[in-house]
């Protein structure tokens, strides 16, 4: 598969401190730089999720709403599998052009597959305390997202199990919660901002070229959120331990 050009070592820097921006700047360099490597791994992720639901709408009847939930629950659930496995898929790649490696694509994926399960059940349980977390009011689902901002990367790089994974996210955003609760904020409103401009653009959501429309975003969305969460989690660690990005994906080697 194809293999990207690698970060040029006069590129990076060593954080010294915690800089949001920068962290938004860098994550908008690495996407760019890799851009149809990462909208190809994502995008294979999330085709058949596409071809399923395109499936499913036509297969809907009122009449048998049992059956008809069965197949939205199978549909979303597969979508949820794939797509948390394209973020641990970027996630290592974006870790590869940090070290100024070649990002391949190949690699990327026997690494991100390599992960799955403890990636799923690690989201799965994020997830979890988020909705909790809003269900009782909507700031203590602010403050779990935010907290749990990092459990994908800690996962990956670090081969924890789901809950040690969590645990490491809330210490590494101790202490950074607010800028970090700030972008999730604006992100969560682009994302629902620009789903909500789709569907006014498009009124149905059964068409064609509404839900391909709706791929495209999913994909270019999903890509560079598991990008920032990358590098948030190396700026994080780089600053709270002091230690560089070969110390910290050693493990890969």
């Amino acid at each position: 598969m194809a293999v990207s050009s690698p970060l040029s070592i006069l590129d990076y820097r060593q954080p010294v401190e915690f800089r949001i921006g920068e962290v938004i700047v860098r994550s908008w360099n690495t996407f760019s730089r890799h851009f149809l490597t990462f909208v190809l791994l994502v995008g294979v992720a999330e085709l058949l999720p596409l071809v399923l639901t395109l499936y499913v709408t036509g297969k809907i009847d009122p009449a048998n709403p049992v059956a008809s939930g069965a197949l939205v629950f199978a549909n979303g659930l597969i979508s949820f599998i794939l797509s948390t496995c394209a973020h641990a898929i970027v996630v290592f790649a974006a870790f590869q052009d940090l070290r100024g490696r070649p990002v391949n694509a190949g690699e990327s994926l026997r690494q991100g597959i390599g992960r799955l399960f403890p990636v799923i059940i690690a989201s799965l349980l994020t997830g979890l305390v988020v909705g909790v977390g809003v269900l009782l009011c909507l700031i203590p689902g602010l403050i779990a997202l935010t907290a749990m901002a990092v459990v994908v990367p800690a996962c990956v790089v670090e081969r924890m199990g789901p809950i040690e994974s969590m645990s490491r996210s809330a210490d590494l955003t101790s202490g950074h919660r607010w800028p970090i609760l700030a972008v999730g904020v604006a992100w969560l409103l682009t994302v629902f901002i620009v789903s909500l401009s789709i569907r006014a653009a498009m009124p149905s959501d059964q068409a064609l070229p509404a839900q391909l429309l709706n791929w495209v975003w999913q994909v270019l969305q999903g890509s560079f959120a598991a990008v920032y969460a990358a590098i948030l989690y190396h700026d994080l660690r780089a600053v709270r331990e002091g230690i560089g990005i070969d110390e910290i994906a050693s493990v890969f080697d």
